[in-house]
């Protein structure tokens, strides 16, 4: 009889009681034949190891597919919300202006728009992290149908709140505050450093449509500000407030300012 291994001719060979296959004796062991039954030749300890391990593994398979879902999932959300955001800075000069425009330039305004909100929500994500608090975007579908009818141009009062950072971990009030307190300064930060863009422009640019952008892009910033800051429901405001009255005094004033300045 040859070894199923190395096919040496063995005159009395192993016979293998998990697999029936015969094998020399340096082969004979479930071990040395990769044998496929070798899990039954394990010790009850081991046996239960290998459940184990095997059960974490699924587990762990299982948790991977649900952050990728996850992960798709908000992608998709900030994106359309993303979008809204920017029709409604768009309606701010008006779609029929856009028949005329430099396609250049309307790139450069749907990309402020979609950056001032996009930054306003990433700094929420990043304070949270930092404080160690799972955090994920989500939209809201009242405030999504409320932003998109709020894209019609002649409406005189704009609704910013297509959707929101929510805080998945418990934590406290100091932490709230702050996540909310950050998605309104990065807004007002923007609209400072664009309004100060909007004056240096006029005096150096041959062309009065840069200066523009940027003194659009600086309201709209101050105007998500303003907005957020407000001390009502869900908006920013109202969490900040409870962790920081002077705070959220120092910021909601800026905002207003920064709105007179650049109407």
């Amino acid at each position: 009889m040859k070894c199923s291994v190395c096919g040496r001719d063995e005159l009395l060979p192993f016979k293998c009681k998990y697999c029936g296959e015969y094998f020399c004796a340096e082969h004979r062991l479930p071990e040395k034949h990769s044998c496929p039954g070798i899990f039954a030749a394990a010790s009850p300890y081991e046996k239960e190891m290998k459940e184990v391990k095997i059960k974490i593994k699924a587990e762990e398979e299982r948790l991977k597919t649900i952050s990728r879902k996850s992960m798709l999932r908000e992608l998709a959300h900030i994106v359309l919300s993303v979008i809204l955001v920017s029709l409604v800075g768009l309606s701010l000069i008006g779609y029929e202006s856009f028949l005329f425009m430099n396609p250049i330039l309307l790139l450069v305004y749907i990309a402020g728009f979609a950056l001032s909100y996009l930054l306003h929500e990433l700094a929420h994500r990043l304070v949270a992290s930092r404080n160690r608090v799972v955090a994920y975007f989500r939209l809201d579908p009242i405030g999504s149908l409320i932003t998109l009818i709020s894209a019609i141009p002649m409406l005189p009062i704009k609704f910013i709140a297509p959707g929101a950072v929510v805080l998945a971990t418990p934590t406290t009030i100091r932490v709230v505050g702050s996540t909310s307190f950050w998605g309104p300064a990065t807004n007002l930060i923007l609209s400072v450093i664009l309004y100060i863009s909007y004056l240096i422009s006029r005096s150096i640019f041959f062309s009065l449509q840069f200066s523009t952008i940027f003194l659009i892009l600086a309201k709209f910033n101050a105007f998500i500000a303003f907005f957020n800051l407000l001390p009502f429901g869900p908006l920013d405001g109202l969490k900040i407030i409870k962790w920081s009255l002077p705070r959220w005094a120092v910021a909601f004033g800026l905002s207003i300012i920064l709105l007179i300045m650049t109407m």
